[in-house]
């Protein structure tokens, strides 16, 4: 999972970084260097990355040590060269780190975005510590998976162990997979077509309070003509994957109204309303069995695929069979393919 984790890395920051080098390098060139190098310095690459993850990052819980992880975000964004201020907006925003590294001639800019704060964590609910970054060769519950120390190990990486920490993947993994990538692209000799930023949020995983606030009051300093998410997995397949969208939620609370009191349900039963019914209803109201929302206009605004997109959607592996079976699903709703489906609101 690291190395495809990393190759994907490679391939954004390829894409959208040294494109314009790349074409005259040729690609099938840069990617065997890129090998060369990763498959020289995957133990400080691993390594760096279990430093990161070392370092708690609950932002609801732990101000603290949010900013701990700022600060070495900072540094390790340094090293490569990066200018580096961290943005907040009021006493209680948790810190964004933000990076800048111009390129001589670009007249583009691209900002990378991934978040460094991870879930609440009930270490009691796990078979390691989540604060140190373990390797394993395969998924737990695998009599035949066991644990290799990094430090120690001098071998090759197979991409397909697994770290296991808070965060490894979700999202501290992109992080390092993606400076790995401009260290591997520096080392093949390719810099830059474009001016790079790069924006790390502190508080995603609580919602991301702050984050309007910071954007509006940094507009100027985080303008470009893209952003790339590096908050996503590989395709089913195992296959890199670029997405050129991402769906967000919308939160809401909702009152209902019932007795002034507790009733018993078999004197009353039937006759006083139940607000847990009546919340119950509502809910299932918002949408039919196949995931069509019911709400009234929702989809007026919703543009249409179009024909590339649907024709780029149609082109993409299937792997809804094998996907049911895993997740042992009997039925998936309104049985279509995983890419149509995802596409809608």
């Amino acid at each position: 999972m690291f190395a495809r984790k990393l190759f994907g890395a490679v391939a954004a920051v390829l894409l959208f970084t040294g494109a314009v080098h790349a074409a005259e390098t040729g690609a099938a060139e840069v990617r065997d260097r890129v090998r060369v190098w990763r498959q020289a310095h995957e133990k400080q690459v691993l390594q760096e990355l279990a430093g990161l993850l070392a370092i708690p990052n609950v932002a609801a819980a732990d101000p603290a040590s949010i900013q701990r992880n700022a600060e070495h975000l900072q540094e390790m964004l340094r090293r490569r060269g990066f200018a580096t201020r961290i943005l907040k907006a009021g006493e209680t925003s948790r810190p964004a780190v933000f990076g800048e590294m111009k390129s001589p001639g670009a007249t583009r800019t691209v900002v990378f975005y991934a978040h460094f704060d991870g879930q609440p964590v009930d270490p009691k609910a796990w078979t390691s510590d989540p604060w140190k970054a373990t390797l394993r060769t395969g998924k737990l519950g695998d009599p035949a998976t066991r644990e290799v120390d990094i430090a120690s190990h001098n071998g090759p990486f197979d991409g397909e162990w697994r770290i296991y920490a808070r965060s490894a993947s979700d999202d501290k993994g992109p992080i390092v997979a993606m400076l790995a990538a401009l260290d591997a692209l520096r080392s093949a000799g390719i810099p830059p077509s474009v001016n790079l930023k790069v924006f790390l949020e502190g508080e995603e995983e609580d919602g991301s309070p702050h984050l309007t606030d910071i954007l509006r009051a940094h507009s100027a300093l985080l303008d470009a003509d893209a952003w790339v998410l590096c908050d996503g997995p590989v395709h089913q397949t195992g296959r890199a994957m670029m997405y050129y969208g991402a769906r967000g939620v919308v939160s809401a609370n909702f009152t209902v109204y019932g007795p002034l009191r507790a009733l018993h349900d078999g004197h009353y039963g039937n006759w006083a309303p139940n607000p847990a019914v009546l919340l119950t209803h509502l809910l299932a109201g918002l949408r039919d069995p196949e995931g069509k929302v019911l709400i009234p206009g929702f989809y007026e605004d919703v543009r249409p695929l179009s024909d590339t997109e649907r024709r780029a959607a149609a082109a993409m592996p299937a792997i809804e069979d094998g996907l049911r079976r895993e997740l042992g699903l009997a039925r998936s709703e309104a049985d279509g393919r995983l890419q149509d489906r995802v596409m809608l609101p």
